[in-house]
């Protein structure tokens, strides 16, 4: 089990490789944050059990339409940023001259996109022509920690295709902490108490078998 570390606690010494959340003072190495001490031979960093989502390009985001300007949408991406999602990455040609973009995404629409370009006054810009970008419709959505979405999806996405087989639903994962999910009401229910499971739980050992476990009585319960 990882341990928990605060600012200013002692974390590692000597030569090693600094990871997020931590630095150096002399010979020694500190945690800059509240989070869960990753250690390793030659490496360590802290993992941050709170805070709001900072984009990265690469990253894959579920946004929401919130206001549109000329020829680009605003996004809400749950961050202190807000993402820019311009026509011409759009996942179909769009011309602004003769299409309304309002009637295309309305205010309120949920898109599943990635992020193109962070600039260094951080304006993000997001992109949709990606074969796995896309409009969600209906479903509902879930919002989680950001930290904790790499337990969600697990190594080699092994906790994520694991809850999308035992509940047959659909799940889209955005790294800014947003879950969409698809399905039978009372599958989703149970993707829902799984990922407030995951969140709660995300420093414990062995927990994708517990996930399991709990699907499978949740499932047996409908």
């Amino acid at each position: 089990m990882r341990q928990m570390v605060f600012p200013g606690d002692e974390v590692a010494e000597g030569r090693v490789r600094l990871g997020g959340g931590v630095y150096r003072d002399g010979d020694k190495v500190y945690s800059s944050l509240i989070g869960l001490l990753d250690k390793k031979p030659n490496y360590v960093r802290v993992i941050p059990i709170t805070g709001k989502y900072i984009p990265k390009v690469g990253d894959y985001i579920i946004g929401q339409v919130v206001e549109q300007l000329y020829s680009n949408w605003d996004i809400d991406l749950n961050s202190p940023y807000v993402g820019i999602l311009s026509s011409d990455d759009f996942y179909r040609r769009l011309d602004p001259y003769s299409t309304e973009l309002l009637e295309v995404m309305p205010i309120g629409t949920l898109v599943y996109a990635r992020v193109r370009e962070v600039t260094p006054t951080r304006k993000i810009y997001l992109t949709m022509r990606e074969r796995v970008a896309r409009i969600l419709r209906g479903g509902r959505v879930v919002e989680i920690t950001p930290t904790k979405i790499p337990r969600v999806i697990g190594k080699k996405m092994s906790m994520i295709n694991m809850i999308r087989k035992e509940t047959g639903t659909t799940i889209k994962v955005g790294q800014n902490g947003r879950v969409w999910i698809k399905g039978e009401s009372g599958k989703v229910d149970i993707v829902v108490k799984a990922l407030q499971k995951i969140e709660r739980e995300a420093h414990l050992p062995g927990l994708t078998d517990s996930i399991k476990d709990m699907i499978i009585e949740e499932r047996e319960k409908i």
